[in-house]
């Protein structure tokens, strides 16, 4: 099983990198967290495969982690742009609902750099931004 299941070999050097600079601030760490009720293929499809079809076309959040009480989703993407954003603010909804979660949830995106545009969208829906240049 990888070290970190669901992000690609780029990705993986940047959260490393994150992890040396932050990652003593944060705990319990989950990797590829499925949410999201996924697609069901259909009643005519035998269960075991529908059950497979359905895991498969969840969202995955790349990692989940807990931090003075707050649950942290983290997405991680070299030059993040806003599909990030998109892809946060779902996982966090869906996160909410499917883990029936009650503590404040923080979004963050891992980067290697965004532009001015992008921070400042991030910021507006306030999505902590880690830039940790380019590896």
């Amino acid at each position: 099983m990888a070290k970190y299941p669901h992000m690609l070999p780029n990705e993986i050097p940047i959260w490393e990198r994150w992890l040396a600079l932050y990652g003593k601030d944060f705990k319990n760490f989950r990797y590829d967290v499925h949410v999201g009720e996924g697609v069901d293929p259909g009643k005519d499809v035998p269960e075991k495969y529908r059950q497979l079809a359905k895991m498969l076309t969840q969202k995955r959040i790349d990692a989940v982690a807990e931090r003075n009480g707050e649950i942290w989703i983290f997405e991680v993407k070299p030059d993040a742009g806003l599909s990030a954003l998109g892809q946060l603010l779902a996982y966090r909804e869906l996160y909410r609902r499917d883990f029936k979660e009650t503590r404040p949830i923080k979004l963050a995106v891992v980067t290697t750099k965004v532009n001015k545009d992008e921070f400042w969208v991030f910021n507006q829906h306030g999505v902590v931004v880690y830039e940790v240049g380019y590896i």
